[in-house]
């Protein structure tokens, strides 16, 4: 059995790694992985102490993800902070006393623009560090501070060099004089300050792998060769580097500059793939009466079903799994169904019967984009029905359900999505919103 492993740490020979929201920990060896804590909410960015002997994390008991302690052993976790913003540990201090987190409390930009702040492990009261908009933080042994500005995750916008790209800061001497620190062009993530060098994740060579270069940026050293999945959310205790690739964890050996994957062995009793019956009504998604008020068709998770409102039993359509619909309603003759179906990869309208005498008919020749609003025209005969469709294109598209299906573009405008479409009681008008200018909608006929 495997798991999905992420935002791993290390102490000694001790790991622990966030895996089904919850905390795991394994020998560096690998083996079995022993679960931490089954909390009601998710946990994220562990740090072990210097020491090994405590664990911090940010988790989301009560609300907001808040900084917690726990013994690394396992045991009750003692929640630290509640300012009421994200938070995301970035470290510990030297002596291991004090946890530093980033945070955006106080800030009018929240997590976006956060700062280094500090709090004593057997709590207290949080300290914002004079650094900044920051990160991640990393220490030198003669007091030097290297930052990490928007430094997220390169795997979630690989290969971005825009104005947010993750940049370092270095002060090499301790003086509060910081400058930025760019041995090459990308975007940089989880700066480490161990011995003489940082270490960092980079992707300037197309997959982000872990590099280094000296305090001054000179002298860049490759020391991963992922080339398939990032290297995400590195750590370390001073001599070895772990992180996660994919679904793995990973070990760097910086003195012998080996690289290898711990195997755990992990046993989860899996409950969340556990099948679990549930009551349709508190997923119902959409619903549309027949015209004649007999029956009506909805979807609820994703999957499709008729009935008659008064007598009979519910009928599911379609694929039983494996295919997500939504947008249904009948046809005028109330034998047919439309209903947008991803059936084929990409979405697109399909007519079902009710009783499942006529094969579906999948209408994939139509450039739909993606459906915003749809309703089908009041007035029709049998399956010579017409329909009005608002896309993400800021389309209003009118299509005839005929033998060959005939779709024209009615309208479209440069500034929004075209609100509110309904169709007249004859069948003949459409009415709807129409943004005409950027500030401004009108009504359109």
């Amino acid at each position: 059995m495997s798991g999905y492993y992420r935002f791993p740490t290390i102490s000694h020979e001790t790991i622990v790694f966030v895996c089904e929201d919850d905390l795991w920990t394994v020998p560096i060896s690998g083996g079995v992985a022993r679960r931490l804590t089954s909390n009601l909410g998710a946990t994220g960015s562990p740090q072990l102490s210097p020491n090994g002997e405590l664990l911090a994390f940010a988790g989301r008991e009560e609300g907001p993800t808040e900084v917690y302690v726990m013994p690394a052993l396992g045991g009750e976790a003692k929640r630290l902070t509640y300012q009421g913003s994200n938070a995301n540990i970035a470290s510990w201090d030297a002596d291991g006393e004090n946890i530093l987190y980033s945070s955006g409390a106080g800030s009018a930009f929240g997590a976006w623009i956060a700062w280094i702040w500090s709090i004593s492990a057997d709590g207290g009261e949080p300290q914002r560090q004079p650094y900044g908009p920051a990160n991640h933080i990393s220490f030198g042994d003669d007091g030097g501070v290297v930052l990490g500005r928007l430094t997220r995750e390169p795997a979630r916008w690989k290969r971005y060099r825009g104005g947010t790209a993750g940049q370092l800061w270095i002060d090499t001497d301790g003086d509060g004089q910081f400058e930025p620190l760019a041995p090459v062009d990308s975007n940089f993530t989880t700066p480490m300050w161990i011995a003489d060098r940082i270490y960092f994740i980079s992707d300037h060579e197309g997959v982000g792998n872990i590099y280094s270069c000296l305090t001054s940026g000179e002298d860049i050293q490759r020391h991963t060769h992922q080339e398939t999945y990032y290297c995400r959310s590195a750590q370390t205790d001073g001599t070895r580097i772990v992180y996660h690739a994919g679904a793995d964890l990973w070990v760097y050996d910086i003195e012998n500059h080996t690289n290898h994957q711990i195997d755990v062995e992990f046993r989860s009793p899996r409950i969340q793939r556990q099948r679990k019956f549930v009551n349709a009504s508190q997923y119902l998604q959409e619903s549309s009466l027949s015209a004649d008020g007999q029956s009506i068709v909805f979807t609820s998770r994703g999957k499709l079903f008729t009935m008659a409102n008064w007598d009979g039993a519910v009928l599911q359509h379609g694929d039983r799994n494996g295919t997500r619909y939504r947008r249904a309603q009948w046809l005028n003759d109330g034998k047919h169904v439309l209903i947008l179906s991803d059936a084929g990869g990409e979405e697109a309208l399909e007519i079902h019967t009710c009783d499942g005498s006529e094969e579906i008919r999948r209408l994939d020749e139509l450039d739909i984009g993606h459906v915003r609003q749809m309703a089908v025209c009041p007035q029709g005969d049998n399956l010579a029905d017409q329909l009005f469709i608002v896309n993400q294109r800021f389309e209003l598209l009118h299509i005839e359900l005929v033998d060959t299906p005939k779709l024209k573009v009615l309208d479209k405008s440069r500034y929004n999505r075209i609100q509110g479409a309904s169709w007249s009681p004859d069948g003949r008008w459409i009415a709807y919103s129409f943004p005409a200018t950027e500030t401004t909608a009108s009504i359109k006929l």
